[in-house]
């Protein structure tokens, strides 16, 4: 298994991370993608750790994470 992790800014709420991705998580073109939050601190950027069997299933997992916050109005590089 492969692992990378992806950092989001602190001016994202954390609940809007979650929420994208259980939608990254209901969809099966992802299915062999894991991922984990980890621990938070106010003002600190949000750690997202994926874990895959290739680095392009990692790749295409973390795009998809982005678009999805994007689509809910989220500015990932403000």
């Amino acid at each position: 298994m492969l692992k990378d992790d992806m950092a989001i800014h602190a001016g994202i709420p954390e609940k809007a991370v979650k929420a994208a991705l259980q939608k990254l998580k209901d969809d099966p073109a992802y299915e062999g993608t894991t991922w984990d939050l980890g621990k938070t601190r106010a003002g600190r950027p949000i750690k997202v750790y994926f874990e895959a069997e290739t680095m392009p299933q990692i790749h295409a997992a973390k795009k998809r994470l982005e678009q999805l916050l994007d689509e809910a109005g989220f500015d990932l590089y403000p």
